[in-house]
């Protein structure tokens, strides 16, 4: 029986080709039947082309006119894009027309399905007759929205809806004429979201973002916004592309205060103004096929006083807050043998009235010879060059230059159970002073370093986990052969030059150790161990003397980590630097929490700043989150930031609800902090539309 059907089938399948070939159509069926022009077909339908692939119970095709109708459990898939299911289907194949009853259409792409009681398409375009669309499941959406009539553009990825009401779940809560929206996120001419908020010491917030696309590789944003009792502002933003591996964003704003607004709150300025300007570009010059990178970075930015950054359109409350502007140019090239940069790094400190005694670096260039072999095998050499010229208008600056010129010797002894590496390392430095009212001297400073360095590395499996072993002991003798000139802590201990210090080297013994356990059978790590000691000699005690002490000690386990790194100091007999983290996550809870303690060793009285930040929440049903978030300063006993989240995130849908507590930048006649309350409301209806909302509450004095 099954090999009659088989044959049966063949011959239908063969049958249909002949036929339809021309047409660019194949019908395959269980029963089908000819009679003059017209094809019927019966059972298990088969219909598929260039384009489409159908499935019906029945069919009928004139070869003349090119019209064909399916019956019964009709399913369309169209470019493995689009796929939609009805009782009845008729096509003009010639004409590409198609008229749908009912039809339910599933966009693969966008995410979206409409369920239409009548619809038509000719080849992209689709008009729907009451339909319903969403992007949840089609038994019982948690939303939906019904209109009259619509059209949709399946290569446009747009959708216009008339007289369409939105309903959560069977219940209409909003009502519109018209909507229409784009089912992608293709770029496009017209109007962004707007932000809608009020503030009770700024009034009504409205910002409306108006968006042009003329091209792919470029793009211009217009923001203009106004807060009723405070003032208000323009932005412009320019994005650019010419090539595929660059980008240029560039952005200006202005805001004018009102004079009360001004009054009121002590601001030094009644206009903000500004303006920011990256571009990055990489494959400059390097090519791909030689194995080379390089990458160009420039950045620039000028304000007149900080409340630029917090009257602008979409700036977080915490994305500035440090008095000093910092604009560079940076270029790099890099081979498997060498890598050099160029970095020219300008700084603007907006609190006062020019630049000129504020420190430039312009420029700073930085070469390095990657190690290789040298003579034989184990022997290596690499160089790395320096050069940095800080100059400013009034004081005093320096160009240093360094090099580096290390070749060292390795080799395993005892069955490769220890490294031995012998190393001379050849360290030249000058410093040339500029703007020198002072007379100081140029400085020059050559020393050449004798380091002979042990490292064993061991493994060793026990029955349920594996334990590696690390210990490293290097010796350093350095020989000072030149030095002359004023040098801050070589030759000299004047302050005026302590801004170009050079580090002096010293007789000195380093030991490292570090160990390490894995579990044997997943090989995830369950403890990290690691120790650093230094011991430096002190010629005028002629001893070594220990200094700094680092022990960093983590642990891991099956729902987070614990782990500590602590700094103790030797000289001063103190513990210097204290972080501790725990993170913890389980069944839908989890804990962050972050203590640090850091002493200030440039200050006599070693000034201790504390601090302690944690977040913690759990997810609950699935979908939902809440969490909170904060940081503390322990030593000023004052909360930096607090943050409430609120979180539900479906399939179809999601809400964020997050309301931020924080200290405020702000250039004010009095100097006193500012705190302000900000609420952050998102809601999205995915792949329809997302809102944002922002509320400012009244700044108050911390």
């Amino acid at each position: 029986m099954y090999k009659i059907f088989l044959l049966i089938f063949s011959i239908t399948v063969l049958s249909a080709e002949s036929f339809m070939q021309d047409n660019y159509l194949q019908i395959v069926a269980q029963d089908l039947e000819t009679k003059k022009d017209v094809v019927t077909a019966n059972g298990n339908v088969l219909v598929y082309s260039k384009n489409y692939y159908i499935t019906a119970n029945k069919l009928i095709y004139d070869k003349n006119s090119t019209k064909l109708e399916l019956f019964g459990d009709v399913n369309i898939v169209k470019n493995d894009e689009t796929a939609s299911f009805s009782q009845y289907l008729f096509i003009d194949v010639k004409n590409e027309l198609k008229t749908i009853k009912p039809m339910l259409l599933l966009d693969k792409k966008s995410k979206l399905w409409f369920n239409s009681s009548n619809a038509k398409n000719t080849q992209d375009y689709f008009e729907l007759e009451n339909s319903t669309l969403s992007s949840c499941d089609c038994k019982d959406p948690a939303w939906s929205i019904g209109f009259s009539s619509g059209d949709y553009n399946t290569s446009k990825k747009w959708i216009n809806t008339y007289n369409a009401t939105l309903y959560v779940n069977d219940y209409p809560v909003l009502y519109t004429p018209y909507f229409g929206f784009p089912t992608d996120k293709t770029r496009r001419t017209g109007l962004l979201k707007p932000t809608i908020g009020i503030n009770k010491g700024e009034g009504i917030l409205y910002a409306q973002p108006l968006y042009y696309a003329p091209k792919l590789n470029y793009d211009f944003e217009y923001i203009p916004q106004i807060r009723t009792s405070r003032g208000y502002g323009h932005s412009l933003k320019y994005r650019y592309s010419d090539s595929l591996y660059s980008t240029l964003k560039f952005e200006t704003s202005v805001f004018k205060e009102q004079s009360s607004y001004r009054s009121d709150n002590n601001l030094v300025n009644d206009k903000h103004y500004g303006w920011d300007f990256e571009y990055k570009r990489s494959n400059l010059f390097s090519k791909k096929e030689d194995g080379d990178t390089d990458g160009l970075i420039v950045k620039s930015l000028d304000m007149n006083d900080v409340d630029y950054i917090n009257t602008k359109y979409d700036t977080k409350i915490s994305d500035y807050t440090d008095k000093f502007l910092e604009s560079k140019i940076k270029y790099f090239y890099n081979t498997n043998s060498y890598y050099g940069d160029v970095d020219v790094r300008l700084y603007d400190d907006i609190s006062k009235n020019n630049n000129d005694d504020v420190m430039q670096n312009i420029p700073k260039i930085n070469f390095h010879k990657y190690a290789n072999s040298l003579f034989f095998n184990n022997l290596y050499s690499s160089l790395n060059f320096d050069y940095s010229r800080k100059t400013r208008t009034v004081g005093l600056g320096a160009d240093t230059t360094q090099i580096n010129l290390p070749i060292s010797y390795h080799r395993y002894l005892f069955n490769d159970y220890i490294n031995l590496t012998l190393k001379e390392q050849i360290n030249f430095t000058n410093i040339a002073y500029s703007n020198n009212d002072d007379n100081f001297k140029d400085g020059n400073y050559i020393t050449n370093n004798h380091i002979i360095s042990l490292h064993t590395d061991l493994i060793k499996p026990y029955d349920s986990f594996i334990h590696n072993l690390n210990f490293s002991l290097t010796y350093t003798l350095p020989n000072s052969f030149k030095k002359s000139g004023d040098i801050y802590g070589i030759t000299t201990t004047d302050n005026r030059l302590n801004l170009f210090p050079i580090k002096k080297d010293n007789k000195n013994i380093a030991i490292g150790f570090n160990q390490s356990f894995y579990n044997k059978q997943t090989l995830q790590q369950i403890v990290e161990h690691k120790m650093k000691q230094l011991y430096v000699y002190n010629e005028s005690k002629n001893k070594f003397e220990a200094q700094n002490f680092e022990n960093d000690l983590f642990y891991f386990f099956d729902y987070g980590s614990v782990g500590n790194r602590l700094i103790y100091s030797h000289p001063l007999n103190k513990f210097i630097s204290s972080s501790t983290t725990l993170k913890l996550e389980n069944d839908g809870y989890f804990l962050n929490l972050y203590h640090t303690m850091l002493k200030d060793t440039n200050s006599a009285t070693l000034d201790t700043k504390r601090s302690i930040s944690y977040d913690f929440g759990l997810e609950f049903y699935k979908y939902y989150k809440l969490s909170y978030k904060e940081e503390f300063d322990l030593v000023q006993d004052i909360s930096k930031k607090r943050e409430y989240v609120f979180n539900i995130d479906e399939k179809c849908w999601s809400v964020n609800l997050k309301l931020m507590d924080s200290l405020v930048a702000t250039q004010r006649t009095n100097n006193t902090a500012l705190r302000q309350n900000i609420l952050y409301i998102e809601f999205n209806l995915k792949q329809l539309f997302m809102m944002n909302q922002k509320y400012k509450f009244k700044e108050r004095n911390e």
